[in-house]
């Protein structure tokens, strides 16, 4: 297998990942990866054909340059919402990866007017915080909000579009997807632990005194394995 046939193996069971961990609604979102400088791998606009990522396929990824246009692939179009993508790969040049959920607990915190508190592990990734954006419409459909998107992310892992959902970027598409359900869990707990009272936090300085980048890439290599593996106890064929 080549390395392109490898990421879209990868891409593909990445997106089957977010539905199967429940990490967005619908079938809804997508996973893309950055091969080069202006040339995105993403999958093609599957709902048109009455389909989502909860069926996806390595057959179904398209390549996709920075104007948008679909150069390689299956499909004419892409998944939307890659204006995003583009102005964060452009902005920040360490990332490989990024993502799209419906992710529900991470919406109710955006639409409640909390912020994410340092109070789990599932936290430890976001020290530089989880902006909200909170612009119109609730699609990012053109270059000039996804490049808005990209500015209010700034350094952090990961964004939350009030509303509508998450995005989250990585150095991989594997730390792509575990920051992705990381975020989820930790606002699915604070969500709830908030009925009981307030929340204690861990300081900044802890987190990042005491979550090494050794620790950190462990729980990503782990965690993904987990994902893969429940995957293939479902029978998923990728």
């Amino acid at each position: 297998m080549d390395k392109k046939e490898g990421i879209k193996q990868k891409l593909a069971t990445a997106n089957r990942i977010l539905v199967n961990e429940n990490l967005t609604e619908l079938g809804r979102g997508h996973v893309c990866y950055k091969l080069e400088e202006d040339r995105i791998m993403i999958p093609g606009h599957l709902h048109d054909f009455q389909r989502s990522i909860a069926d996806i396929t390595a057959s179904d990824m398209v390549v996709i340059d920075y104007e948008g246009n679909v150069v390689e692939g299956p499909y004419p179009e892409s998944m939307h919402e890659f204006w995003f993508y583009i102005e964060a790969f452009k902005m920040r040049s360490e990332l490989k990866a990024a993502l799209h959920t419906h992710a529900f607990y991470a919406n109710l915190l955006a639409m409640s007017g909390q912020t994410l508190k340092f109070s789990s592990r599932d936290t430890f990734p976001f020290v530089d915080g989880v902006p909200v954006f909170d612009g119109l419409p609730l699609f990012v459909n053109t270059q000039e909000m996804g490049h808005k998107m990209a500015q209010k992310l700034g350094k952090s892992r990961a964004i939350i579009h009030r509303g509508h959902g998450a995005f989250v970027v990585g150095e991989s598409i594997e730390e792509a997807v575990i920051t992705a359900a990381a975020l989820e869990r930790a606002a699915k707990k604070q969500v709830m632990a908030s009925s009981l009272g307030s929340l204690l936090e861990y300081s900044r300085d802890d987190i990042i005194r005491t979550n090494t980048e050794e620790i950190r890439m462990e729980v990503i290599d782990i965690d993904w394995g987990y994902f893969v593996t429940r995957l293939e106890k479902r029978g998923v064929q990728i």
